[in-house]
C-alpha cells in the first residue's frame, strides 16, 4: 500500500473547486492522511499475526530433561516416528490446542485415539513404571479458624507437573485455560485432599501450561475449608498439629507416583493463632492400603504438616480475668458483717451465677469433649471456691445465731448456779448442747477469719497450676 501511494502527487488528486485557493496545502494533508492509515493498518496486521501464533519458536529438546519426571521421549524407540511427527506440530494457538487435544495428525497411528485425557505417556510408563507427578504448593492465606467446628479456610495454589510425550510440539509454550472448549480433553489428576471438607467452586481457577518438550504444568487455585483434629487439653495454651494429605483415589502407586516439589507462600497471620509459615511446613511421603479390584494395593500420598499455636490473650481477657474479678468480689464479701444478710447474699450468689454463665459460654465455643481443659479446670476451681464462700457464709450465719442462743442458755444456767436454786438445777443443759455450743462458738470466732486468708492463698496456688504456660 505504501508503494502504491509513493508515486502519487498532487497532480493525481482532483479536488473540488472550493479547494482551489488552498489546493497545495489540502493536497499534502490528504496524502499524509492516506499514508498514515496504510501504516496503521500494516502494524495492526503484523500485531495480529504475532498474537495469533502465540510464542511458538524453538522448543526445548525433548531429551533435555534426562530421567527426571518420567525421562525424555524416546525418539529412537518404537514410537520414534510418531514422536517425530508430533514434535513438528505448530500453528496458531487455537489450531495447535485442537491438534494436541485430539492427537492430530497421529490419531490413526495411535490406534484411533482421539483424546489425551488418560494417564500420561513417557519413557517410564512405556517400561511399566508409574507416571510421576510433582506437586508444588503455594499457601496464600489461612483464615476463619474455628475451634468449635475444628475447621479453617485456606486459599492455596496447587501446581502439578508431569511428562506427557503426547504433548510434543514445535512451540516452546502454550496456555490452555479452563474457559477453553478443549480444556477437558487434556488429562489432569483427580486429586483428593483427605482433610478437605468443602470447596468454594466459584473461586476455583484451572489452567494448563504446555511445554514443547512434553511437559504439562497444571495449576489449580482453590479456596477450601479443611478439618483439623483439635486437642483442647492445654487450652488456652493449646498447640494444634494440622495436616494436608494429597492422593489420587483408586490409583495404586504402581500407576501414579506423587513427588514433592516446592512449598512456599505468603506470610500467614491471624489475630488469635500463630501459624507456621509455609517455608517451615514439613513434607513427607506415605502410603495407604485400599481395595483395588479383587486385591489390595497401596496409594502414593503426600503429606504437609503445619501447626497452629493459640495466642492466649483473647481467652484470658474473655474468661480468666472476669473469673478472677468475680472471685475477688466473692472474697471481699468475707469482710462484710455477717449480720448484713442482703449484702452477703448478693456478693455470694451473683459471682456464682455469672461464673456459671461464663462456663456455659466456654463450653459453647468448643465441641463436646469428654476430657477437661486447663481453662475449664480453672473456671471450675473458681466456681467451687466461690460456692465455698457462699457455703461458709451460711455456716457462719447459722453458727452466729446458734451461738447467741446457746450463750443465753448457758448464762441462765450460770445464774442458777450462783443463786443455788435446787429447782432450776434439774434443768441443766445436756452434754450435747455443751459440745454444740463450743463448736458453733469456735466456728463463729475463727472460721471466717481463717477463710479470709486461706482462700486467696489456695486460689493463687491452683490458678498458677492450671494457667502456667
Amino acid at each position: 500500500g505504501l508503494r502504491e501511494l509513493a508515486p502519487l502527487t498532487c497532480a493525481h488528486l482532483h479536488l473540488p473547486s472550493r479547494h482551489h485557493i488552498d489546493k497545495p496545502v489540502r493536497c499534502r494533508e490528504i496524502l499524509s492522511a492516506m499514508r498514515l492509515r496504510v501504516c496503521l493498518l500494516a502494524l495492526l496486521i503484523l500485531y495480529s499475526l504475532v498474537v495469533a501464533t502465540g510464542k511458538c519458536g524453538s522448543p526445548l529438546s525433548p531429551l533435555a530433561q534426562g530421567d527426571k519426571m518420567g525421562g525424555g521421549c524416546d525418539f529412537q524407540g518404537s514410537m520414534g516416528s510418531v514422536y517425530e511427527i508430533m514434535y513438528n506440530r505448530s500453528g496458531i494457538d487455537v489450531v495447535l490446542v485442537s491438534m494436541l487435544a485430539h492427537l492430530e495428525p497421529v490419531s490413526q497411528m495411535m490406534g484411533g485415539i482421539t483424546s489425551i485425557n488418560s494417564i500420561p505417556t513417557s519413557n517410564s510408563t512405556s517400561h511399566d513404571l508409574p507416571a510421576e507427578l510433582e506437586l508444588g504448593l503455594t499457601i496464600l492465606r489461612i483464615s476463619e479458624i474455628n475451634s468449635k467446628s475444628q475447621t479453617y479456610k485456606m486459599h492455596y495454589i496447587l501446581r502439578w507437573m508431569w511428562r506427557d510425550c503426547r504433548l510434543l510440539m514445535n512451540c516452546d509454550k502454550l496456555r490452555v485455560s479452563d474457559t477453553n472448549a478443549e480444556f477437558n480433553s487434556f488429562w489432569r489428576p483427580q486429586v483428593r485432599i483427605a482433610e478437605r471438607e468443602d470447596d468454594i467452586e466459584a473461586m476455583k481457577v484451572e489452567r494448563h501450561l504446555l511445554l514443547g518438550h512434553g511437559w504439562d504444568v497444571y495449576t489449580e487455585e482453590h479456596v477450601s475449608y479443611f478439618r483439623c483434629p483439635w486437642d483442647f487439653q492445654d487450652m488456652p495454651f493449646d498447640f494444634q498439629a494440622c495436616t494436608l494429605t494429597f492422593l489420587v483415589p483408586d490409583e495404586p502407586d504402581t500407576t501414579i507416583k506423587l513427588l514433592w516439589g516446592g512449598l512456599e507462600g505468603n506470610e500467614l497471620t491471624n489475630a488469635e493463632w500463630s501459624i507456621t509459615q509455609p517455608e517451615e511446613w514439613t513434607k513427607s511421603y506415605t502410603s495407604e492400603m485400599f481395595k483395588y479390584g479383587a486385591d489390595f494395593a497401596y496409594s502414593s500420598e503426600l503429606v504437609a504438616e503445619f501447626h497452629l499455636k493459640r495466642e492466649p490473650s483473647y481467652l484470658m481477657h474473655t474468661f480468666v480475668i472476669p473469673s478472677l474479678m468475680f472471685y475477688l468480689m466473692s472474697w471481699v464479701g468475707l469482710w462484710i458483717d455477717v449480720a448484713a444478710v442482703p449484702a452477703r447474699a448478693a456478693v455470694g450468689v451473683i459471682p456464682v451465677l455469672v461464673t456459671s454463665n461464663k462456663m456455659s459460654a466456654l463450653s459453647a465455643s468448643i465441641p463436646p469433649i469428654s476430657y477437661p481443659t486447663r481453662l475449664s479446670n480453672f473456671m471450675m476451681m473458681t466456681l467451687m471456691i466461690i460456692v465455698v464462700h457462699l457455703f461458709e457464709y451460711g455456716l457462719i450465719h447459722y453458727a452466729a445465731r446458734r451461738s447467741k442462743a446457746l450463750g443465753k442458755m448457758m448464762e441462765r444456767w450460770e445464774q442458777v448456779l450462783q443463786d443455788n436454786s435446787s429447782t432450776e438445777k434439774s434443768k441443766e443443759p445436756s452434754w450435747l448442747l455443751k459440745i454444740e455450743f463450743r463448736i458453733v462458738t469456735c466456728i463463729d470466732l475463727y472460721v471466717e477469719v481463717a477463710t479470709r486468708f486461706l482462700s486467696p492463698l489456695i486460689y493463687a496456688i491452683l490458678a498458677a497450676v492450671y494457667l502456667q504456660a
